[in-house]
C-alpha cells in the first residue's frame, strides 16, 4: 500500500483536516494536535491519548498482524492486537524484556507499535530499568522485510540504516502544558540485499578486467 493512499485512508475514517504531506524526499511529513481530551481509557500511567489508536490503525487499514510493546494496559477494542510488557501482572501475550524479546516470533507481524518510556522519572513509575532504545531497534530487526515500526517517544531512537528505513515522522501536540512527542514510522528495509547484489557486481566488473589485462 503505497503511502498516498495511507493518507487518504486517514482522511476518510477520521475526518480530520489534511495534516500529512509526502516531501520531495518521499517521506511522510505532519504534526497531529490531538486536542484537550486528557481521557487515558484504560487510566494507567503513560497509556496513549484519547484518539491516538484510531489515527495510527486508519494509517494501516492493510496490516493483519499487530504487536503493542511496552503494552501496559492498551484497550485492544480500538486496535487489536497481541501485547508485550515485562510486567506479568498486566497479563500481556508475552512477558517479555523489549530489548531482547526473546519470547515473542516477531517474524509473524506485520506491524509494532511502541511507545517506550521517555526517562528515568517515566521508568520508575513502572518499576523498571530506563530501557536502552538501541537495543530494542536491534532485536526488531527480526521483523520480516516491509513490516512497519510505530515509535511513539521524546527522542529518535538509534537504528541501522540498512536494517530500517523512514517512512514517516509526524509531531504530536496533546494539549497545553504536555510533553510534545514524535511519531517515527520505520519500514523493515533489506539493504543488504542490495549491498550484497552491487558488491558482486563489482567483483564480475574486476574480474572481467583482470581477464582482458591477462589478454593483452
Amino acid at each position: 500500500m503505497h503511502w498516498q493512499d495511507r493518507i487518504e485512508n486517514y482522511a476518510r475514517e477520521t475526518g480530520f483536516p489534511q495534516c500529512l504531506f509526502i516531501g520531495p524526499d518521499g517521506r511522510v511529513v505532519g504534526t497531529w494536535i490531538m486536542g484537550n481530551d486528557y481521557r487515558v481509557k484504560s487510566a494507567y500511567y503513560g497509556g496513549y491519548p484519547a484518539g491516538y489508536l484510531r489515527r495510527i490503525r486508519a494509517l494501516f487499514p492493510d496490516k493483519k498482524s499487530i504487536l503493542h510493546l511496552f503494552s501496559g494496559q492498551i484497550d485492544l477494542t480500538v486496535f487489536p492486537g497481541d501485547t508485550v510488557d515485562i510486567n506479568p501482572k498486566l497479563k500481556p501475550t508475552y512477558v517479555d524484556d523489549a530489548q531482547t524479546l526473546k519470547a515473542v516470533p516477531l517474524e509473524k507481524y506485520d506491524l509494532v507499535l511502541a511507545d517506550p518510556p521517555y526517562s528515568i522519572e517515566d521508568a520508575d513509575h513502572y518499576q523498571t530499568t530506563m530501557v536502552k532504545r538501541n537495543l530494542v531497534m536491534r532485536a526488531l530487526r527480526r521483523l520480516p522485510v516491509g513490516a512497519h515500526v510505530v515509535w511513539l517517544d521524546q527522542v529518535l531512537p538509534m537504528y541501522r540504516k540498512d536494517a530500517f528505513a523512514i517512512d514517516a515522522a509526524i509531531g504530536m501536540w496533546k494539549s497545553t502544558n504536555h510533553r510534545f512527542r514524535g511519531i517515527t514510522i520505520f519500514r523493515r528495509s533489506d539493504q543488504a540485499i542490495s549491498h550484497n547484489v552491487a558488491s558482486a557486481t563489482k567483483r564480475r566488473i574486476a574480474a572481467k578486467s583482470e581477464r582482458l589485462g591477462n589478454r593483452a
